[in-house]
């Protein structure tokens, strides 16, 4: 359903998704101040574009 990552439509920040609960639709996704607990209709799935961008601007790209 979803990728590693989500992109917060309120913010567009691209953040890490904990847990998903598909009874209720609430993502666990995490903040820099730490997790909270969203509808799926406050997220968006991104792109691998925006995956490879992400993961590069971070340093993430080459962790695994």
């Amino acid at each position: 359903m979803f990728g590693e990552y989500v992109k917060l439509l309120k913010t567009g920040e691209i953040l890490k998704w904990k847990n998903y609960d598909p009874t209720s639709q609430m993502l666990e996704i995490e903040l820099p101040t730490g997790a909270i607990t969203v509808h799926q209709r406050e997220i968006s799935r991104i792109t691998g574009n925006e995956e490879v961008d992400f993961l590069t601007k971070t340093g993430k790209a080459n962790q695994d």
